[in-house]
This record gives C-alpha cells, structure tokens and sequence, in this order.
C-alpha cells in the first residue's frame, strides 16, 4: 500500500510510557476509536521505558481488540530520548505521529492528520493539546500555558522552533507531533539521550531541524486532551521544571548554533537582563495576588535555568514516582 496507491499514508503512531498502565489503557483506546481513512495503513508502536516491562499486559489487550497492530517494545534504561528512539526502529512507516501515554486523541484526529499529510509539504506538524486538570482550582495562567498549544491558525500554517517571539506562537513539542521519517529522523540516534532525564530533547531536535531547512506546519484539528494531575501543578515541581526547562533551552539552542560556546554565554548574559527587569517588576506582581505571585517564581526559576552553569537537573528522574514522566 505504501508505495502502489495513490496518496496512501502508512502512519506509525509511537506512545513512550512509564508506569501509567491506566493512562496507556485510555490512549490506546482512542486511537481504537478513530476513523481510518481509506488508503491509510496505520501501525501503534508503545515502547515501554520501565525495567519490569508494566505496560505489556496493556499492550497485548490493545492489539487483540484493534483493527490494527500495537506493538510492544522494551526500551531500556528509564530516558525518554532511549524510549524516542526505540519507538522509531521498531517501524518502518514513512510518517511516525508522537503522542503522550496521558494524551487521548479527539475524534478526528487520524482523518485531520493524513489530509494534512496528503495537502501540506510540511516537515513537521504539530496539533493542539487541551490539558483536562485533575484541580482545576489550581491552576494559574503559567500553568495553563505550560500543559497546552492553543492557537487560531489555519492548517498548513508555518511555525517555527527558533525565531523572534512574535514568530514563536507555539512551543514545539513531540506531545501531538507528526513527522516525515526522511526528511526528519535519519540520524542514528534523533533523540540525544544527554537529555533524556532533563526534558528538551524534542526542542534539541527541531532546533537542529531548523538549522537544516525543514518546515514545521499547524494543523488545527488534530487535537488532543492530556491528563494533568494534581502532582504536577505542585509549586516546587513546577519551580523545578521550569529551571530544567530553562536549562534545557539554553542548550538546545546554543548546542545548534553555528558558534555554541558564544551563544551560551549570550543567553547568560541575556538572563541576567531578564532577572533585573523582573526583580523591578516584583512589587507590582505582589498586589496582583497569589496566582500572579505564583507565575513570576516560575519564570524566576526558568531564567535562572538559562543562567545555570551546573548539569541539566535531572526532573524525570526525581525519587517520586508520580512526579516523574515519560513525556
């Protein structure tokens, strides 16, 4: 079907998981759910990145009541960059579709993708996320910002990884990504483990994209909903992933440009402006209430992250459990 019918899209969907049998349990079925258009081959590949291979009974029962295979694979050791990868040679598909295990796809989704496959010369696509908190009544503005990709633009429109913020109206993410397999992960290894246990290997990747001339496309109605738990809209786990996310945006964009050592120390210097033009800024935070207290210490701890000079702080990897992620 790949290469003798026309317009045919053979699409391989990769879930990275750790330890969310329950979480697994709903995305798979939502792909169960979806209309496959016709001349489109689709394959659901799950690579399991925990060391007592949890999410294999899930797996197993995916496969024997969907129409299309599900695929286990063993992914180790426990780095999502590994799991990334492990996903992509367990395939051969031409287009590989990333999704989160806390993420279901809106009806629509498969039918939103290959018209947008079939339409669009993009590299890349991205769809919206809509996050479903588990306390709603926690969340500040900054939260919201940080679980979602929300924006009003038509299908096909450009987005972009790196450019002027005006230009950035998404943060990229693999969370609902689409990619060409031959144009976009032909290196051995797309996902550089270095940042497995940190995050930002996904922007490491559409960085260097970037720098090697792929497009990046929009693609409204490919949505998904993802599960956000009370443990993740904890303050000082929010504190500590926006540093690591500074952290790792700092790399990421220093690691691929032309002269890395320079544009480090440029962000540096960059985040010591930020950190004096928000420090002014503090008193008139405080009137506005706690919400907007809140935010600022976030964007405090990611500014600090683009200053550190330390490792990248490890924030899939902390002690507990249910404050770690395989997304």
């Amino acid at each position: 079907m790949r290469t003798t019918e026309a317009g045919a899209i053979d699409l391989s969907i990769v879930l990275c998981t750790y330890r969310r049998e329950d979480l697994l349990g709903k995305a798979l079925a939502s792909i169960r759910a979806q209309a496959i258009p016709s001349g489109t081959r689709l394959t659901v590949v799950v690579a399991d990145n925990s060391d007592d291979g949890s999410a294999a009974s899930v797996v197993a029962a995916a496969d024997a009541a969907s129409p299309f295979e599900v695929r286990y694979v063993a992914a180790h050791p426990a780095n999502i960059s590994v799991a990334r990868n492990a996903g992509i040679r367990a395939t051969t598909s031409p287009f590989i579709a990333f999704i989160d295990d806390d993420e279901e796809l809106a009806p629509g989704w498969l039918e939103a993708v290959v018209k947008g496959l079939r339409e669009h010369p993009h590299d890349v696509f991205f769809g919206g996320v809509d996050p479903r908190f588990e306390t709603p009544e926690r969340v500040t503005p900054a939260i919201h910002t940080l679980f979602s990709r929300q924006i009003e633009a038509p299908s096909g429109q450009d987005v972009v990884a790196l450019g002027k913020r005006s230009e950035r109206v998404i943060t990229v993410a693999t969370c609902n990504s689409i990619f060409r397999r031959a144009t976009t992960l032909a290196d051995d290894e797309p996902f550089n483990p270095r940042f497995g246990h940190a995050g930002g290997e996904d922007l490491d990747l559409f960085c260097r994209l970037q720098a090697r001339g792929r497009r990046f496309g929009w693609l409204p109605d490919a949505r998904v909903s993802e599960f956000v738990p009370a443990t993740r809209c904890d303050p000082g786990y929010l504190r500590r992933r926006f540093f690591a996310g500074g952290q790792v945006y700092a790399e990421a964009v220093a690691g691929n440009s032309p002269s890395p050592l320079a544009t480090r120390w440029w962000l540096r210097a960059k985040a010591l402006v930020q950190l004096g033009l928000l420090a002014l800024r503090y008193p008139f935070v405080r009137r506005k209430g706690p919400a907007a207290e809140a935010d600022f210490r976030y964007r405090w701890a990611g500014v600090l992250g683009k200053l550190s000079l330390g490792s990248l702080y490890p924030v899939y990897r902390e002690t507990d459990p249910a404050k770690r992620a395989a997304s």
